[in-house]
């Protein structure tokens, strides 16, 4: 067998996305400015902020809604953020996001050891 050598692997790159919570949604862009809607954020009946994404049904509930966001950023994989915005329409016309709810994030493009597909998604 070769010896791999990790110097001919590309380098990978960290990428911005922004999350914003707005009118019940949670949102996303990216660095060419498009903007896509992932899903729910719900408010229960304790107060609580809950999220659904619509691609894969992750959820997770118990939050403040900066919370939430800061948790949904924690699960979130590139792969799948990216996938999300190849097949998502762009909803910058339909939403005003001024003044929501927002968190930047960087996620890798592939996490050491991560394959290039995504069987999660």
């Amino acid at each position: 067998m070769a010896d791999h050598d990790d110097s001919t692997r590309t380098p990978v790159r960290p990428q911005p996305f922004t999350l914003y919570a707005a009118g019940g949604r949670v949102y996303a862009s990216n660095s060419d400015q498009k903007v896509i809607d992932l899903g729910e954020l719900a408010r229960d009946d304790s107060g609580a902020f809950a999220w659904l994404l619509d691609g894969n049904q992750q959820r997770g509930s118990g939050f403040t809604e900066e919370a939430a966001l800061g948790d949904l950023a924690q699960r979130l994989r590139f792969l799948w953020l990216d996938g999300q915005f190849t097949a998502l329409a762009d909803a910058r016309a339909g939403v005003n996001l001024e003044g929501a709810t927002r968190l930047d994030i960087v996620l890798d493009e592939l996490e050491p050891g991560e394959r290039m597909y995504d069987a999660t998604v």
